[in-house]
């Protein structure tokens, strides 16, 4: 098929425009469509009756939104979501393919620097990826591989963190310009591993999020972590208080939050609330968020490993599981069942052994002691 059908298909009135976006929206969304259209169906040898039916699909949720992909954000795609699987009651394949058009076609508009650089231009916004692991239905195989590649041992969260740790000596040292990004990504993986936080719910943090809990005044004001987490069945996000149980993560954060951040301010808004900021002092996204934890594994030598930045909520339930009742670590990391928590476990014979031997000996210490 010519450059010429394709630009055609893909804004004619086969695929129906977006209701209402202004003129010079719609025409930057259309050459973002043909440019998409041509990648898939060129180089990349795609059928054009699946590229135009993703298309469609695209064409579809902007519509339901009202506005053009770069002011789109997770709340937006979750309310289509609900639409497509709850209202239409769509099949599970059906819904899973309509997430996969929209997340491939933020990733192609994310990675093009020409959009990237119009779009900053024209509306002084930074394109961003809303589709993560978190709000998309998994493909079967990545249902059946979740328990092998789903979470760090206690070894390489050790391993992880050391590696940041003489990162950021190194680059304090010859005062390298990705000092403090590294200082921001330790604290911030820190708190997704200490907490069990969502990628979303991290991100979403602001300096107030934390508070005191009288019973613990050693951690001073980070006793606690109030996030807005993911819903059940379409109910909306859901407020949910977290409990600071690592003893590590109140100083980390006071570091951070007194002499991190500020530097980060210094090109932000002054009335910016976000915790965690980019270079540009926007609130840092989940695009950025997932590079930065690609560079933490290239600095542990765990690239091979397939780790997801969502490893440290499932090594979260993991260890945590080890310290406390399963009641306990559901509450914490915002389960409805007790049944997705376990599902979050990742226990093999060594850390049961582990746990046996631990609890005998404590035992026998006490009996000594008497």
């Amino acid at each position: 098929m010519t450059r010429a059908k394709i630009h055609h298909l893909s804004t004619s009135q086969q695929v129906a425009p977006a209701n209402h976006l202004p003129e010079n929206d719609e025409a930057l969304f259309s050459e973002m469509l043909d440019k998409w259209a041509t990648r898939r169906t060129g180089s990349l040898r795609q059928k054009v009756k699946s590229v135009m039916g993703d298309i469609t699909i695209v064409r579809e949720m902007t519509a339901f939104v009202g506005s053009a992909p770069w002011y789109w954000s997770e709340d937006d795609f979750d309310r289509w979501c609900e639409v497509i699987g709850v209202q239409r009651n769509l099949a599970v394949a059906t819904q899973r393919k309509y997430q996969s058009a929209i997340r491939n076609f933020l990733a192609y508009i994310v990675d093009n620097v020409k959009f990237k650089n119009d779009i900053r231009r024209q509306y002084g916004i930074d394109l961003r990826q809303i589709c993560t692991s978190e709000n998309c239905i998994p493909h079967v195989h990545e249902r059946e591989l979740s328990v092998e590649r789903g979470s760090f041992t206690h070894d390489e969260i050790t391993l992880f963190f050391e590696a940041y740790d003489r990162a950021i000596q190194e680059a304090a040292k010859f005062r390298a310009k990705d000092l403090r990004p590294l200082q921001r990504d330790k604290a911030l993986f820190f708190l997704l591993y200490a907490c069990g936080l969502r990628i979303s719910e991290a991100l979403a943090l602001d300096i107030g999020s934390f508070s005191p809990k009288p019973e613990i005044p050693e951690f001073g004001p980070y006793g606690v972590v109030s996030v807005w987490g993911k819903g059940s069945r379409g109910s909306g996000k859901k407020f949910r208080s977290v409990p600071v149980t690592h003893h590590l993560l109140p100083p980390l954060l006071d570091w951070y939050i007194k002499s991190v951040r500020p530097k980060f301010l210094l090109v932000a808004d002054a009335n910016e609330q976000a915790l965690f900021l980019s270079e540009r002092g926007k609130r840092l996204g989940v695009s950025s968020l997932e590079a930065r934890f690609k560079h933490g594994l290239e600095l542990a030598g765990l690239l091979e490993k397939n780790l997801t930045p969502h490893s440290f909520r499932h090594a979260s339930v993991t260890h945590e599981s080890l310290r406390f009742s399963l009641e306990a670590v559901r509450r914490k990391h915002g389960h409805v069942y007790s049944a997705t928590t376990q599902g979050y476990m990742h226990i093999n014979d060594g850390m049961v052994s582990e746990e046996i031997n631990r609890v005998i000996a404590s035992q026998i210490d006490r009996i000594k002691s008497k």
